[in-house]
């Protein structure tokens, strides 16, 4: 892991949520996620906003640790990005982007 700027990867299914949000009904939440991944690229998951941790339940494709961050908070069915540090040591791949199960 590096200082940020980072660079971000997006797994295909991150993506596909993306692409979704540019839909005029979901301008709102895109602007937050935008926000979000900016802060994460940008400062890193160490902003104090993001609350970034371990997501526990479940491991990346290699066995990573993955992380959330929150898009929003205090909010029914809140967002979150989770992610993965790599491949490399200054990248971020974002694995999805959703509501909090």
């Amino acid at each position: 892991m590096s200082a940020p700027p980072f660079r971000l990867l997006y797994a295909a299914e991150a993506q596909s949520v993306l692409d979704n949000l540019e839909r005029p009904q979901h301008q709102v939440k895109r602007t937050k996620v935008i926000k979000t991944l900016r802060l994460l690229r940008d400062i890193g998951p160490v902003h104090p906003g993001l609350h970034s941790h371990r997501y526990h339940s479940i491991t990346g494709p290699n066995g990573e640790d993955v992380c959330e961050s929150y898009v929003e908070n205090r909010t029914p069915g809140a967002w979150r990005i989770w992610w993965i540090y790599g491949p490399d040591a200054d990248t971020l791949t974002v694995v999805t982007i959703g509501p909090h199960p």
